[in-house]
């Protein structure tokens, strides 16, 4: 028993340092916000990211990485039909440290103007969205 409990504590501490690597987001500015308005060009409703490639007016795309799908859909009801490619979205978010590199990464709030429908990160980083908005 003894011998292999080295080896069980060299599998734990080297599966975690991934997992901690993954989230940790260096190429990004985690204390500032950006706010991209544009059209839903590309949903990839999937894990391990949402992805969402929004347009802007001038043409510009912007590539926003959100939540896990199951995430997104356990902790705030947002599921694969809640958002459709062609709506009209604002989302905020951390920008890359590299501004050519167009990206955002935790997403605090992507809202729908149209209908009002609004995923947000709240201050003690729960989620909320608009329940009266039902996923179409």
């Amino acid at each position: 028993m003894m011998r292999s409990f080295p080896a069980v504590i060299a599998i734990l501490v080297l599966t975690g340092i991934p997992a901690r690597a993954h989230h940790s987001h260096p190429d990004f500015l985690l204390d500032q916000t950006v706010t991209v308005e544009g059209t839903l060009q590309e949903l990839r409703y999937a894990n391990p990211h949402v992805v969402l490639r929004i347009r802007t007016a001038e043409g510009v795309v912007y590539s926003a990485e959100w939540q896990a799908a199951s995430w997104l859909q356990y902790h705030a009801h947002v599921m694969l039909t809640t958002l459709r490619v062609g709506d009209q979205l604002v989302v905020s978010g951390a920008p890359s440290r590299d501004p050519a590199s167009r990206q955002l990464v935790r997403l605090k709030q992507v809202r729908r103007p149209r209908d009002g429908w609004t995923y947000q990160v709240v201050e003690d980083d729960s989620v909320a969205s608009s329940p009266s908005v039902s996923p179409r």
